[in-house]
């Protein structure tokens, strides 16, 4: 009999997704053409395509990522504002439709059966506050009231070409269609506050079809396509982001601003790098969403270091020990207490500053590659993969309870996070040291040496 294929937990908060930016990526031989030009550096990719992607499957799973979310693979060849924009994917002239120089339909479910069968979730982007020209209907035929239409977040957040309700029945047959057809395992969205429109929040609707169409499916006996994850993205802080997409029960999880400007610094790089508090900020990052203002009580953030929009992490630490300033910061996100996300090359501690003819919103949009240059990078990608790993084998790293033992110690700043899933009574430990250290955890006679700024993560039981 064949063996199943190792599925992730169901649990939202398990989530290490892997972030790819399809045009800019990697170039599968034997695969669409990809584009030729692309907001971001000069002299990088822009011909990425859905068999590049397939091509680096075994390396995000052996990352200990368990889901990949790819930027918008939907038709935008035809979408106004020429091929820069289109090769994005953020303006699609049909959602029902892969870019063709992306990939066919079989790339996607080729990509979609092998990412399964490395127990990797699948996550598409969806952009249903704007798009590029859609002039079909769906399949059902719905369509999009495409007058230009404000948000609740006024002119901040720019004015947007989706009129709700009038187009809420086209966008909840593209979020169910592409789980229902091709067993996508749900979406990130693009400026998700344009459907919270005159007081609405219409991601309610939307959220709603999904977790029906995942219910029916899960009660029909399917594997995957059940999931039914759904992160927004807001670029506000905790309280913008909860008066807008996750008010009255529409989406659930959120991109984590406020967090990760706590242990990575700004989107822009202006500034630190983050911790300006010490391990302060990895306290407050692990205590629950709601004592840092995330409303309802249930929400689950998602945690990450960098993306596509901004400047990538490595950045800011890019002088003498860089990778040990970057460990330190994958071991908090690892020990996350929900959903993260990792954005393709960090694990290299690629870089975006000095790109020649990029801004810090399209900087990061690097060549992606899937092997050390050297050894810094090696030894960068070992650790990522060793702390990415222990949270993927160990679900006290995700969800449980957390204990804080802060002190010092011959002039070492030391933190202890005793962290206990009563769930599996799986129960392990990290130790942050500002300098090396020897720590004794609570009931341990033995000692354990932490070298400054790399933590330490131990199963205990």
């Amino acid at each position: 009999m064949d063996k199943k294929p190792y599925k992730p937990s169901s649990d939202w908060r398990s989530l290490t997704i892997y972030q790819v930016m399809v045009g800019s990526f990697l170039h599968g031989k034997d695969g669409a053409e990809g584009y030729d030009s692309l907001w971001g550096p000069e002299n990088e990719r822009k011909d990425g395509n859905l068999r590049g992607v397939i091509s680096a499957l075994d390396h995000i799973a052996r990352l200990g990522a368990n889901a990949i979310w790819l930027t918008p693979i939907f038709d935008s060849s035809e979408a106004d504002g020429g091929e820069k924009l289109q090769a994005t994917g953020y303006f699609a002239n049909d959602y029902f439709k892969i870019d063709p120089h992306f990939g066919t339909e079989d790339d996607l479910r080729e990509l979609i059966g092998k990412a399964h069968d490395r127990g990797m979730y699948v996550i598409l982007d969806g952009v249903f506050g704007h798009h590029g020209g859609v002039s079909n209907p769906s399949p059902s035929g719905h369509g999009i009231d495409s007058t230009p239409t404000l948000s609740d977040r006024g002119e901040d957040g720019g004015t947007g070409n989706v009129k709700y309700p009038g187009s809420l029945d086209y966008f909840k047959e593209v979020a169910t269609y592409w789980i229902d057809r091709f067993d996508i395992d749900g979406w990130r969205f693009d400026q998700a506050y344009q459907l919270c429109q005159d007081g609405h929040n219409y991601w309610c609707e939307i959220s709603q079809a999904v977790r029906e169409l995942c219910d029916r499916r899960i009660a029909e006996g399917k594997e995957w396509g059940t999931l039914g994850y759904m992160v927004g993205e807001d670029w506000s802080d905790a309280s913008g982001i909860s008066a807008r997409i996750l008010r009255d029960g529409g989406l659930k999880s959120a991109f984590d601003f406020d967090g990760k400007q706590l242990i990575s610094g700004s989107m822009d790089g202006q500034g630190s790098g983050g911790l300006d508090n010490g391990w302060d900020d990895v306290i407050r990052i692990y205590s629950s969403p709601s004592e840092r203002g995330y409303r309802p009580d249930d929400v689950l953030p998602n945690l990450f270091l960098s993306n596509h929009d901004g400047v990538r992490v490595a950045d800011s630490f890019y002088d003498d020990n860089d990778e040990i300033n970057l460990m330190t910061r994958f071991a908090i996100l690892a020990g996350y207490p929900g959903p993260v996300t990792l954005y393709y090359g960090d694990e290299f501690a690629d870089l975006s500053r000095d790109c020649d003819g990029s801004q810090p919103d399209n900087a990061s949009r690097t060549s992606g590659h899937i092997k050390a240059d050297d050894d810094r990078e090696r030894r960068l990608f070992n650790y990522v993969s060793g702390v990415m790993n222990f949270r993927r084998d160990n679900p006290a790293m995700w969800r449980g309870n957390n204990e804080f033992d802060r002190y010092r110690k011959d002039d070492a700043e030391i933190l202890v996070v005793i962290k206990t899933d009563p769930e599996s009574d799986n129960k392990v430990a990290m130790i942050f040291s500002d300098r090396d250290a020897d720590v004794a955890l609570p009931g341990e006679e033995s000692l354990h040496h932490v070298i400054g700024y790399i933590p330490e993560l131990i199963k205990l039981q």
